[in-house]
């Protein structure tokens, strides 16, 4: 009673949001009425109110009687004398009353919880099956699957009657790392545990076990089997954050076939799509994380920078402010995300151009928290929104949120630590160092793979289950049944940008002591505890647009010998070096020289004899050098025992190409833009029994046409056993011999030979000459 009167008075005082459920237990309305209360029940609450002082009789006679106007529960109704039947009607009465944030407060904390709610619900479809509806969602790391899941149960509470389970499965995305530093009978004890407790969970959730029961089931088969007998009423599951991991996957897969009723709804999340899509019967049914549209990404950016504003509050002056910062957590979009025509307020908050750029991209939810974060602690005695000069004057202003302690450096870091040394460096490398380089490699993806494979020493077949666990893990989109070529026609292994900009971050970090801004550098054992390691450490290093002092640090003698254990060097875009002398490179496996305009000399040094270790001459596999304009002594290949692939462009003082005609296990060659005066010293490909690829440009044009005809003219040309290997070789004897007042200076010549499989032989030229032979 003393409840009841406490409840009643709240409701008088305002309070509408609290709702009364009378159960009648016992006990009958007519127990209630005014007679009642005169005869029964007021005697003897003034009998006890004598002895205590929180008792008001009047207050508890206007609750019992406001308690009659309320509809109720009455034991011996519709399930007669069953207790069981009467406590079920009971919990289905309060999850319809209930507010729908009562499981998770999903509804406070998510901003855009009915819109986005509503988005996913639609997409729930039945293909027909007699099993529940599937939805599969992926999205990178912090875009909000789980929050998602989350808001789907307590938005689905009232229409499942509160049978809604979140199972995270993403605690099986540790277990490789974990793998490494436990003993496997370990590691497999707390797998168990852990499927375990989340069989227990949904029995409980969605089968009303109680802890009586759940506490004698000690096996998770047994749970299992639970599970399939007992859930008989629609339910709404959401399995989150499914690993790559086939532990993972199996599991999903096991409560996907448990048998829900028809009317059920299964939720299903991944960082990649792949992996939702092995779960899945139809690709139909899988969606990325639905976009947020500009006011929301502007509130949660204000939750962390500004707590006390709104974007309904902000003068225009404050809004231009959150439009600038919240571009800096734009995003590429990662599938089939819907785009929202923004309203009159978003257009407040974004200028054209920048809500023309919105349309192929979306605001990811942590790296807004992260910034506002970010501003809002190192804005000083400034309010963060009246910082506009900072904001309008700085470059990129999210690099510096990478470093933040809590932010989304150290979320993406984590999942980055996770993966094996070898998957770490195979990402940043896929990233950093050969997206779109080095250009060895032209519209072959088998040739890229190839490639890749030798850098880490591995087999293709190795190689290509790193590239899928890297996928599985969402941090790329590697795919063997096609591949991306930009539209320098250089291979592309699609990273989402977020896990980019992390990968640039790291390198950077790991930079030459006083080369950081303008060098990346990646160590063997990756992990944040290299950040100040020695240079003996890198394995990979790309410097780029050195001033001459800083230039004058990189090719000294005692950092090449320190850089001993590098295995990938590229050099881009730095005026000042003339001459480059990579002694004690030892390990180098890809050189790439890129636009250094004043380069004149490259030299490698090594040991050639046959029983010693040969150094670079040993360790070099892939070289390219790509427009060295003043290149006169490239270096000498010729001694290099393990280079298979070269790449030459535009290189037009580089004369002595002949050498390359020692190169025995050469099996890659691109000599691009070849001037007249390199022409004499072209290598005939017959001296290169280890060549799959060939390709050669000249930047004028030259009369291939009487080469052709009197070849193909042979009488024997039929029955060749390598006529296309023939045809090769006789058009390059003929450019070696032509003069050079004699060449059209209109115009290219181009020819492409492959031998990989069978011979294939492409020749073009500006004059409308285009022949293929196969």
């Amino acid at each position: 009673m003393i409840e009841l009167a406490e409840f009643h008075a709240a409701q008088q005082a305002g309070n509408q949001q609290l709702n009364m459920l009378p159960v009648f237990y016992k006990l009958a309305l007519d127990d209630l009425d005014d007679r009642a209360i005169e005869d029964r029940w007021m005697p003897m609450w003034r009998q006890l109110a004598k002895n205590d002082r929180r008792i008001d009789v009047e207050k508890w006679v206007a609750a019992v009687r406001a308690l009659r106007k309320v509809n109720g529960l009455v034991f011996g109704g519709k399930n007669g004398t069953s207790k069981v039947g009467y406590r079920r009607e009971i919990v289905e009465s309060i999850v319809r009353l209930s507010p729908p944030d009562l499981l998770y407060g999903s509804s406070r904390e998510m901003v855009g919880y009915d819109r986005i709610c509503e988005i996913a619900s639609n997409r729930f479809v039945n293909d027909g099956r007699a099993g529940p509806s599937v939805l599969g969602l992926y999205g990178t790391t912090g875009r909000g699957k789980t929050m998602l899941c989350k808001a789907l149960c307590d938005h689905s509470s009232a229409e499942f009657l509160g049978r809604v389970c979140h199972v995270d499965l993403g605690e099986m995305s540790t277990m490789q790392l974990q793998e490494m530093m436990l003993e496997r009978p370990k590691l497999m004890l707390k797998r168990v545990k852990l499927m375990l407790k989340r069989v227990k969970l949904m029995l409980k959730n969605l089968c009303g076990f109680e802890r009586d029961v759940l506490d004698k089931v000690m096996d998770y088969s047994q749970g299992l089997e639970l599970l399939r007998v007992h859930v008989r009423e629609p339910v709404f599951l959401a399995l989150d954050n499914i690993t790559g991991y086939e532990g993972s996957l199996k599991e999903a897969r096991e409560y996907l076939e448990v048998g829900f009723h028809p009317k059920s709804r299964i939720l299903i999340t991944s960082r990649s799509e792949a992996n939702v899509q092995e779960l899945l019967s139809s690709g139909e049914f899988c969606m990325a994380m639905p976009r947020l549209r500009v006011k929301e990404a502007g509130e949660i950016f204000l939750r962390s920078a500004a707590p006390m504003k709104s974007i309904s509050g902000l003068t225009d002056e404050e809004r231009r402010i959150v439009g600038l910062c919240i571009q800096q957590c734009l995003f590429k979009s990662e599938g089939d995300e819907v785009w929202c025509e923004p309203d009159v307020e978003e257009n407040q908050l974004l200028s054209e151009s920048d809500l023309w750029k919105s349309r192929w991209r979306s605001y990811h939810p942590v790296a807004l928290s992260a910034f506002g974060d970010f501003l809002r602690r190192y804005s000083g005695n400034t309010h963060m929104l009246r910082r506009k000069d900072h904001l309008e004057t700085s470059g990129n202003l999210f690099k510096d949120v990478w470093s933040c302690p809590n932010g989304i450096g150290r979320m993406i870091g984590l999942q980055f630590s996770s993966l094996h040394p070898s998957e770490q460096l195979l990402f940043l490398d896929i990233e950093l160092y050969l997206n779109g380089y080095p250009r060895l490699i032209q519209g072959d993806f088998s040739q890229w793979v190839q490639w890749v494979s030798e850098l880490h020493d591995v087999d293709v077949p190795v190689l290509i289950r790193h590239l899928q666990d890297l996928t599985r893990s969402g941090m790329i989109h590697y795919n063997d049944a096609h591949h991306d070529v930009d539209d320098g026609n250089h291979l592309e292994v699609p990273v989402p940008t977020l896990y980019k900009e992390f990968a640039e971050w790291y390198a950077t970090e790991h930079g030459i002591k006083g080369l950081k801004k303008n060098s990346w550098g990646v160590c063997q054992s990756s992990g944040a505890q290299n950040r100040h390691s020695s240079l003996s450490d890198l394995v990979r290093l790309r410097v780029f647009d050195l001033s001459r002092a800083s230039a004058s640090l990189l090719v000294a003698s005692k950092t090449m010998q320190e850089l001993r254990n590098l295995e990938v060097l590229q050099l881009h875009s730095c005026p000042h070096f003339t001459e480059l002398n990579l002694q004690g490179l030892d390990s180098l496996r890809h050189l790439e020289l890129v636009e250094l305009e004043k380069l004149v000399t490259v030299t490698l040094s090594g040991s050639s004899g046959a029983d010693e270790d040969l150094g670079i001459y040993g360790s070099l596999q892939s070289v390219a050098l790509l427009h060295l304009y003043s290149l006169t002594h490239g270096p000498d290949l010729r001694s290099c025992r393990s280079l298979h692939w070269l790449n030459v462009w535009r290189c037009p003082k580089w004369t002595n190409l002949e050498q390359i005609s020692e190169c025995r296990d050469l099996q890659n060659l691109e000599l691009v833009r070849l001037v007249p005066q390199q022409w004499a010293s072209i290598p005939i490909v017959s001296s290169l029994p280890s060549l799959q690829y060939f390709h050669l440009t000249t930047n004028v044009d030259v009369d291939l046409r009487g080469v052709i005809d009197a070849v193909e003219g042979l009488e024997c040309w039929d029955r060749l056993e390598n006529r296309v290997a023939l045809m090769v070789a006789e058009l390059l004897r003929h450019l070696r011999s032509v003069r050079v007042d004699v060449v059209n200076f209109a115009g290219l010549v181009s020819i492409e030979w492959k031998r990989r499989g069978s011979d294939m032989l492409v020749v073009n030229d500006t004059w409308g000459l285009s022949r293929k032979w196969e």
